[in-house]
């Protein structure tokens, strides 16, 4: 294979982006919910994010378990909740307030924390 430097490098973005390393630290949940098996995980994703708001940095699903546990036409579903805030370091008080407006939103859904 012959690849040309000129071509890449034309084909390349030229703007760079710099996002400087955030001031204060995050601080992470990870919740673990009952659902119906037909509830859209992006559902589930979105209103976290709304519920959550401008605190929640990133969500991220990383377990969907059926099984022995689970009654049937249920699933459990996992997400890891990444909260901060921009200009100070957030207290357990405002992490959990989020979580808790999040948690409200999925109970919209018909989504229950796993016990």
């Amino acid at each position: 294979a012959k690849l040309s430097m000129d071509v890449l490098f034309a084909h390349a973005p030229a703007d760079k982006e710099y996002h400087p390393l955030p001031k204060f630290p995050a601080s992470q949940r990870d919740i673990a919910l009952l659902c119906d098996e037909d509830l859209p995980v992006l559902t589930m994703e979105k209103a976290i994010s709304q519920a959550a708001g401008s605190l929640l940095e990133k969500v991220e699903l990383f377990d969907v378990y059926r099984g022995a546990q689970i009654p049937e036409g249920k699933k459990s579903v996992a997400f890891n909740l990444v909260l901060r805030s921009a200009d100070h370091t957030l207290t357990v008080e405002e992490a959990d307030a989020a979580v808790k407006r999040a948690l409200k939103a999925l109970a919209n859904l018909g989504a229950v924390l796993r016990g």
